[in-house]
């Protein structure tokens, strides 16, 4: 084998290492922000449709757990819903977990249309 063709090997097992590295670290780092906004508890400053977002839970679901009917485009914190509902927010914070704790968890994997075959 030339010397020409062993740099060109050498360059290319470089680079799909250096690929592999930022794909995985990419993937890692993502999966540990996702454990971590998991078990993140509910508090007055998150809205309803990121406690949905965060805990795979509908946004339907919640917004029936808490008396109200949904909205598409709704982002105010529990604290604002919870002065305008003249109710406490840690009531509201348990019937939210009541009812991700009941509710059935919506997969995020199936919201992407699966690819189609050649």
């Amino acid at each position: 084998m030339g010397q020409p063709v062993r740099k060109l090997i050498f360059a290319l097992a470089l680079i799909l290492a250096i690929a592999g590295t930022f794909v995985f670290g990419f993937r890692a780092g993502r999966h540990a922000r996702h454990i971590h906004w998991q078990n993140e508890p509910i508090h007055a400053w998150m809205s309803v449709p990121f406690i949905a977002h965060t805990h795979h839970v509908r946004p339907e679901i919640l917004y029936q757990a808490i008396g109200l009917p949904p909205h598409q485009r709704d982002r105010r914190p529990l604290r604002l819903i919870a002065r305008e509902e003249k109710r406490p927010v840690a009531d509201m914070i348990r019937d939210l977990e009541s009812a991700i704790a009941n509710a059935p968890r919506s997969d995020p994997e199936e919201k992407a249309p699966a690819p189609k075959g050649p």
